[in-house]
């Protein structure tokens, strides 16, 4: 049996880009395309493709959105997020949301061919270069870590919770300034000196590092 496709993306030339290899694919079956966001959320219920690839941003829905939409309506179809970026916050979104494929636009026909067998077979599949990339942002984070004190690991970890300033004092008997100290030498050793609200940014998209 053929695997049913469908894709969205509101660039014509990806769309058509990716219709066209579904199309010349033995085993893929193209079953329609949408522009933006709302148009995919409407063909997907009628058509209930197997596999839709989505880019993540689009009109009216993003990709997430049509995911997250269409998934809590108990719908069959898997889905695979295209996107531009490598971005920690972008791929674990893109998981949470229930996506069983990511894909970098970057890819190559015979990635972009694997990523759909994979899913159709139920299994999870990741940009190989995206992965490496995570695994070196990770490895980079925890050499970062390394340079940090157990006390400024531990205000980074309340920081992450997003707790202010004054609560994080009062929950570790410390005075206000001696926090804002400490923020200021933490944000030097993560090199965030000058970016805004840097510190809280950082500390969240690495939270996972901090347990």
């Amino acid at each position: 049996m053929s695997i049913k496709v469908f894709n969205a993306d509101d660039h014509p030339i990806l769309r058509k880009g990716i219709t066209h290899l579904i199309k010349e694919t033995n085993e893929l079956e193209w079953v329609g395309s949408a522009a933006d966001g709302q148009e995919a959320i409407d063909k997907i219920r009628t058509i209930q493709p197997d596999i839709a690839i989505l880019d993540i941003e689009m009109p009216f829905y993003s990709g997430l959105e049509v995911v997250k939409i269409l998934l809590n309506e108990g719908i069959k179809t898997q889905f695979i997020l295209l996107t531009l970026f490598k971005d920690e916050t972008f791929f674990q979104n893109a998981i949470k949301a229930g996506a069983k494929g990511y894909l970098l636009k970057e890819s190559n026909e015979d990635e972009i061919i694997k990523c759909i067998r994979s899913v159709a077979q139920g299994q999870a599949y990741v940009n190989a270069s995206l992965t490496q990339f995570l695994l070196n942002q990770n490895q980079q984070a925890d050499n970062i870590l390394s340079n940090l004190s157990d006390h400024e690991i531990n205000i980074l970890k309340l920081i992450a919770l997003q707790k202010t300033t004054p609560e994080i004092a009062g929950m570790l008997f410390i005075s206000p300034k001696t926090v804002a100290n400490h923020r200021t030498n933490i944000s030097k050793k993560l090199e965030l000196i000058g970016e805004q609200n840097g510190l809280l940014k950082w500390a969240i998209e690495h939270r996972d590092l901090l347990q």
